[in-house]
């Protein structure tokens, strides 16, 4: 069943959501706060699962890399603040970083040195960047190999791969040579998270040395990763959203996930979906009940008001 705003009243979607036996409410891209927070009392209301749908939260490492705390900045603040510019592991095709020599120029009219890392080769013969090339294979040990060096802790030069090792060597000293590190990375197909944990430990450390900061290509940073923080200590994959006790289970209680393993019988999609979840709500076609609604306080807050009463009808229907 599928249910889209123009043809369902918020009082048949209090009533289907108090009639299903597990809700997922998910979507919220682009939604302000305070929508996504009326959205979360619809969840709270029915004990159901909060997921917008982050890469972070559908990792296994998700929670680790929320424990170490990551160093970020906007896009727009790499020809700002920047006189360095790492692009780490990123493809040509990744949004923001196809053309990376369109970086601003900062304000001491200087443009950044930029270098990359990784296996892109960039356009042929019209790339004035330096490219330190390695497999994406090499991503972590090349991490930690660089958090080592700008450490200053000794290395068993036998146990390390020698092309990781140089590569690793000659950013330690672009590093060193730098004010301002800005590290551009794009780890959304990281399906684990060790990689996004390296990058995000290399930051930290840097960043206890100079200005330093990580520009993560393919991660939510709307509000509805940041409502859902203040409210349940964690962007998304909340199993059970309580305030007073919630239930965060990455890689595990995403929406995806929830979907495609039948573990929810309704959803509520509030606003846009990520191309993720807009897939596995096709994917289950019509095996359970869709709710779309847009992303609007006034709406969300009506159909909040109306579950506890919705919730009461479906309970007493059961009994009877």
């Amino acid at each position: 069943m599928t249910r889209s705003d123009s043809a369902v009243d918020l009082a048949s979607a209090a009533a289907a959501i108090a009639a299903a036996r597990r809700v997922l409410v998910t979507g919220l891209v682009g939604a302000d706060a305070r929508a996504v927070l009326a959205a979360c009392d619809v969840a709270e209301a029915c004990g159901g699962a909060v997921d917008p749908g982050s890469p972070e939260t559908a990792r296994l490492v998700g929670p680790l890399v929320a424990r170490i705390g990551a160093v970020t900045a906007a896009a727009a603040d790499l020809g700002d603040r920047a006189d360095l510019v790492v692009f780490w592991f990123c493809s040509a095709e990744t949004k923001g970083t196809e053309a990376p020599t369109g970086i601003a120029i900062d304000a001491r009219g200087a443009a950044p040195r930029q270098v990359v890392v990784g296996p892109w080769t960039g356009p042929a013969g019209k790339s004035p960047l330096r490219h330190l090339r390695l497999p994406a294979t090499a991503a972590i040990d090349c991490a930690r190999l660089v958090e080592a060096l700008v450490r200053g802790m000794s290395l068993d030069e036998t146990a390390c791969e020698a092309g990781t090792l140089a590569v690793a060597r000659d950013l330690a000293a672009a590093i060193a040579a730098a004010h301002t590190v800005a590290i551009v990375s794009d780890w959304s197909a990281d399906l684990v998270g060790l990689a996004a944990w390296s990058t995000v430990s290399l930051v930290r450390t840097l960043a206890h040395i100079k200005p330093a900061f990580e520009v993560p290509h393919g991660e939510r940073t709307d509000a509805a990763m940041a409502a859902c923080t203040w409210r349940y200590a964690a962007a998304g994959a909340i199993d059970r959203a309580d305030r007073l006790a919630p239930r965060f289970l990455p890689a595990e209680a995403d929406a995806v996930r929830l979907i495609d393993r039948g573990e929810v019988d309704c959803v509520v999609v509030v606003g846009e979906a990520t191309t993720a979840g807009a897939a596995a709500v096709d994917r289950a076609g019509d095996g359970i009940a869709i709710l779309r609604l847009p992303a609007d306080i006034t709406i969300m807050q009506s159909l909040v008001a109306l579950m506890p009463a919705a919730l009461m009808r479906a309970a007493a229907e059961a009994r009877a």
